[in-house]
């Protein structure tokens, strides 16, 4: 539903004079996930706002956040499409943003309705004129009016006057999604993602109307809310998009709306927000962390009990049938819920209907919709397939090509690029591209070091450089820099065992499948030192169960600002694997560290195979370090850590092959080894997951040269972690 302006004064009328804004003095004022589920007979409104067209400093992923929050809503929570007003780019002015908040949703919700206003787009902070040094947060719409010495008065929306909006509905059922910064870095972008944040450099003040109307609504709302704001970052922060194969989104939104496509009836509201932040932590570090706040005192800091307590009632899914085409033969999917890496690499991959069972086979991708091809009909199936029907993953399909791209950083001279363009073309599936290019990292320059010159004789800026690789958020990747005075050509060569490490992790990643996977199976993340407890567990999502998983006694998952975990350095730390199916399974636990190395878990044995070639029997546990040591001691640098635990039905004859010779251990107490032939050893895993998969594969008729892995048959499950 979009509503033009003219639309916008005309049905304004009854709410602006019912807040006692009326003819001449008009200002022109331009749901909660959970409980819109656990209300199915009240209504759910929701209004979602992207301005990607700024005037001078455009962004291009607000208006597909608006996209992902929509088609999120329609198919995963039910609404109606014609409760869903969304303003995109021109249409998305101070005037209609705050008209359509009073019209759209102060009007017409009433007590136990949910609503969910989005935002996405320019943050800034501005000063309340009477009182200069006060500085207050704002949402920039598309009017923006650059301030000036002589003319300081933008058209921003104050933050407050937001949470006063807020504060005047009817319900307590409210959520604010903001995927926006206000702190400015000086610069449009921080590595290859793009700040949403407004360059001034005037600081501006509110409009005399924006004024008027935060202090009329706050003479006239005087019932406390219960609304709650997931903010994309600290108010101090950055709030980043990013540009990924065929469309480009906000981090924060992304994370958020995809971790919400794979929630399940067990899942808190509070689990859901704490990944989507760690996914938006591990690709900024520091810069950005989510959380959920409020800055006013008219809104409660913590999440209110229902909201923190709630329950989704609908099933898992990677995304939903937005059309139906050629007579119920070929149908538009939207895959909202898969994970960035697999949207990225998947091609051929089957899902299936989740009410029908039908078949679908994957045919083409653009940005987030994609075609497929309807390849088996389930017993009993009547009818085409549904507008709206959700779909999951069955065989996860995708080529064995697939390769590591490195963008050059745009500081680099013409030279500098030109000579690191033809020296990552010697490394084997690895290829450069131009800075602004979607990417898995980046290769530049270090902040410059000392080198001796001869006298009279400078060396050129580049030659004085010294190079290494950077996350896409800028953050250094550990053991990468060289030493002042390097050659690019030089460099690219130091860099190439990095580089694979690099590809060998990405390929890893494409066995994640806690959303779609049906083995029975858990893992559970404890440290041992200097306490003993629970601290993170993943399961997949689609494994039916009747156990109780055992309790967190993580005191941040109460917190109101959930993140994620942190774990000290020289903490001892041990992965419980829990096999709940009735057959036998394996696992390989690998781990990316903060020194920039992948390592090989050990449970138990001198050749470091374990449960690879030991299985997990049906009701057992294994421990990773084994029971009884004293386990694996984390180290540090600080930074971001992933484990990967791999279960499957077969074991891991490739791996093991791979492994023999390709390992040294990091200590002789320690029961971890770092992996020095990484990328034979993950191509080599996804190989096992291939061959695991075979029956599974030829019963759906897929017959492809690609990798096929079947959801059936394996689990991989990621732990996320800060050393501290």
């Amino acid at each position: 539903m979009r509503l033009l302006r003219r639309e916008f004064l005309q049905q304004a009328g009854g709410m602006l004079a019912a807040l006692g804004i009326g003819g001449a003095g008009w200002l022109r004022l331009g749901d909660r996930y959970l409980e819109a589920l656990a209300q199915p007979t009240a209504r759910k409104l929701a209004l979602l706002v992207g301005v990607d067209r700024y005037p001078d400093s455009p962004l291009r992923g607000c208006v597909t956040d608006v996209e992902l929050q929509r088609e999120l809503l329609l198919y995963r929570f039910g609404f109606d499409p014609s409760d869903i007003l969304t303003l995109t780019d021109s249409q998305a002015t101070r005037e209609n943003i705050e008209t359509a908040f009073a019209t759209h949703l102060i009007q017409q919700a009433k007590p136990g309705d949910s609503v969910v206003f989005h935002f996405s787009g320019c943050g800034s902070r501005i000063s309340l004129g009477q009182v200069p040094e006060v500085m207050q947060n704002s949402l920039v719409p598309v009017d923006d009016v650059s301030p000036s010495e002589g003319n300081p008065t933008v058209n921003d929306i104050l933050e407050e006057t937001l949470l006063l909006l807020l504060r005047s509905l009817p319900t307590q059922n409210a959520v604010a999604i903001l995927d926006t910064g206000y702190t400015y870095p000086g610069s449009d972008k921080n590595g290859s993602f793009r700040i949403r944040s407004r360059p001034r450099h005037t600081v501006g003040q509110p409009s005399r109307e924006e004024l008027a109307l935060m202090s009329l609504i706050r003479s006239r709302a005087n019932t406390p809310s219960n609304a709650a704001i997931f903010a994309a970052a600290a108010p101090s922060q950055l709030a980043a998009e990013r540009e990924w194969n065929g469309f480009a989104a906000g981090l924060f939104t992304y994370a958020l709306t995809q971790t919400l496509w794979e929630a399940t009836p067990a899942t808190r509201v509070q689990v859901s927000f704490s990944r989507a932040a760690g996914t938006v932590e591990q690709a900024t570090g520091l810069s950005q962390q989510p959380q959920i706040r409020s800055q006013s005192p008219l809104l409660p800091a913590n999440l209110p009990a229902d909201f923190a307590n709630s329950r989704f009632n609908s099933p898992a899914a990677d995304g939903a049938v937005t059309a139906v085409e050629d007579g119920g033969k070929t149908v538009q999917l939207w895959l909202g819920g898969l994970p960035s890496g697999v949207l990225d690499s998947c091609s051929g991959s089957v899902f299936a209907a989740v009410n029908s069972q039908d078949r679908l086979l994957l045919r083409g991708r653009t940005g987030l919709s994609a075609k497929a091809q309807v390849l088996e009909r389930s017993i009993g199936s009547s009818g085409q397939l549904a507008l709206g029907e959700l779909v999951r993953e069955e065989i996860r399909v995708f080529p064995r090509n697939i390769g590591l791209t490195v963008a050059l950083d745009s500081g680099l001279e013409r030279i500098e690029r030109v000579d690191a363009t033809s020296a990552i073309a010697t490394v084997p599936q690895v290829s450069a591209v131009p800075g602004d290019r979607p990417a898995d990292c980046r290769f530049g320059r270090l902040p410059s070091a000392t080198v001796a010159q001869i006298p009279e004789t400078p060396l050129p800026g580049f030659y004085q450089s010294r190079y290494g690789l950077f996350s896409l958020g800028d953050t250094p990747i550990s053991n990468t820099d060289g030493d002042g005075g390097e050659a690019v050509k030089v460099a690219v060569q130091r860099l190439i065992p990095q580089l694979k490490t690099l590809l060998a992790e990405k390929l890893l990643r494409l066995t994640v499948n806690e959303a779609s996977s049906r083995l029975k199976v858990r893992a559970v993340l404890a440290t041992l030192s200097p306490q003993s407890r629970v601290v993170e567990q993943r399961e997949p999502l689609r494994a039916d169960r009747a156990y109780q998983l055992e309790a967190l006694s993580d005191e941040g998952e109460k917190s109101p600002h959930p993140s994620i975990l942190s774990v000290p350095t020289g903490s001892r730390i041990q992965y419980r694997l829990y096999n709940e199916s009735d057959r036998p399974v394996y696992a390989a636990v690998f781990s990316s560290d903060t020194g920039g190395r992948l390592l090989l878990v050990n449970s138990h044995g001198e050749n470091g195979a374990g449960v690879m070639s030991e299985p997990i029997a049906p009701g057992e546990t294994a421990s990773v370090p084994a029971a009884g040591s004293f386990g694996w001691a984390v180290s540090g640098p600080a930074g971001i850590a992933e484990t990967l635990v791999i279960f499957s039905e077969k074991k891991f004859d490739r791996t093991l092959a791979a492994l023999e010779g390709g390992m040294q251990q990091v200590r002789n107490a320690e029961p971890v080894r770092v992996l020095l032939n990484p990328l034979d050893v993950a191509r080599a895993v996804l190989e096992d997951l291939h061959e695991a998969s075979v029956l599974g594969v030829q019963k759906v008729g897929l017959s492809t040269d690609d990798l096929a892995l079947d959801v059936n048959v394996w689990a991989g499950l990621s732990f996320v972690y800060r050393v501290v």
